[in-house]
């Protein structure tokens, strides 16, 4: 009797553990996660400036050392240097965009009353004859019912659109000082860790266990090398659409053309949406006012923006961020599949860091 007690006995300890770890997995999951992701967000949020700071140092440090190093220009200096001459750079950009965008918005403004004249009596006169085919094809009860929901669904997600945009505009406004609280810190912050990023990688190492201290370095090597590629990668992604788009509409006749590519070079950072999120309404409207020439014009040049970015994309990330290109389609697609739109950022960085991470414990070996 004794042993079969303790059969039992050795049965249940091990279904207790068994509910315990099941339980723990749960409460991890289910709360420790969350709580990471919400302090992580707020300490993100409280250090922004250094965070920016950090990666502008990595991006600027190349040209730094190659000041330092090649030209024996004080490290200090070419720090200053280096900010300097980028922030006149982003600026004359700033100034040309600015002003091109200035002249094409208000010839914009100018032909805003004709062009608004002319959707409201298309808007009329579609709803007009949507009256009179009503009228003389009375739909059943339940099919006007389902019409005014939807009618009144559509109404009411535009107005959210309008007072969400409304919203947006009035926090950028509010937040304005802010911001450039921010980019003061940051640019602060960017000249002292790059000017003594000698010490301070001296006072990391130091307090590490020095087993640690070649693989820690390696990966940060790498990281940085990565980010540098990756930035100038998106560069040249970002640049080859917008200049493609340009082209493409001043070819269809398109009077804002600048404007309009270099929008779409920026929403060609938005994972999976890209340049469709200004393409595909656009040829919708003119589908839907009778403009099929110009609406397939349009849909054939966001298949030829597409269709050259899915050729080049893992070719130029692999070249800058040194992955092989079949890896960072794999990455990509992995990504994108089981973290969703983010992935395609977050798989090709795991993967580096990986890599990173072996290639400096086996230097270590």
């Amino acid at each position: 009797m004794f042993p079969e007690l303790q059969r039992y006995i050795t049965m249940l300890l091990k279904i207790s553990i068994l509910l315990i770890i099941v339980a723990g997995i749960y409460f991890f999951i289910q709360y420790f996660i969350p709580l990471l992701f919400n302090v992580s967000a707020i300490l993100l949020l409280g250090f922004s400036p250094f965070i920016l700071a950090l990666i502008t140092a990595i991006l600027i440090d190349p040209v730094v050392d190659w000041l330092e190093k090649k030209k024996g220009i004080k490290r200090g200096i070419a720090v200053a240097f280096t900010l300097i001459v980028l922030l006149i750079f982003i600026t004359l950009i700033l100034i040309f965009v600015i002003s091109r965008l200035a002249i094409e918005l208000a010839k914009l403004y100018a032909d805003l009353p004709g062009l608004t004249r002319h959707i409201v009596n298309f808007t009329l006169q579609y709803i007009q004859d949507i009256r009179i085919f009503i009228t003389n094809n009375p739909l059943p009860i339940e099919a006007q019912n389902a019409l005014h929901q939807n009618i009144k669904f559509v109404i009411d997600g535009l107005t959210e659109v309008v007072a969400k945009t409304t919203n947006i505009l009035i926090a950028f406004l509010t937040g304005l000082p802010g911001f450039i609280t921010v980019l003061i810190v940051a640019g602060l912050a960017t000249f002292f860790i790059s000017r003594d990023k000698t010490l301070i990688s001296k006072f990391i190492y130091g307090i590490m266990p020095k087993r640690l201290i070649t693989p820690t370095s390696t990966v940060i090597g790498e990281l940085s090398a990565a980010l540098v590629g990756f930035f100038r990668a998106q560069t040249i992604l970002i640049s080859i659409t917008a200049v493609q788009t340009i082209i493409g509409l001043y070819i269809l006749g398109v009077d804002y053309a600048l404007t309009l590519g270099i929008i779409v070079g920026l929403v060609d950072l938005l994972p999976v949406l890209g340049p469709g999120t200004v393409f595909i309404p656009w040829a919708v409207i003119h589908f839907v006012t009778g403009d099929l020439r110009f609406g397939v014009a349009l849909l054939i040049l966001y298949g030829i923006l597409v269709g050259v970015r899915q050729l080049i994309e893992p070719k130029i990330l692999a070249e800058n961020i040194g992955l092989h290109p079949l890896a960072t389609l794999l990455a990509l697609y992995l990504g994108l599949k089981f973290l969703g739109v983010l992935g395609i950022i977050i798989g090709p960085f795991l993967v580096i860091v990986i890599k990173a991470m072996i290639k400096g414990f086996t230097l270590q070996k």
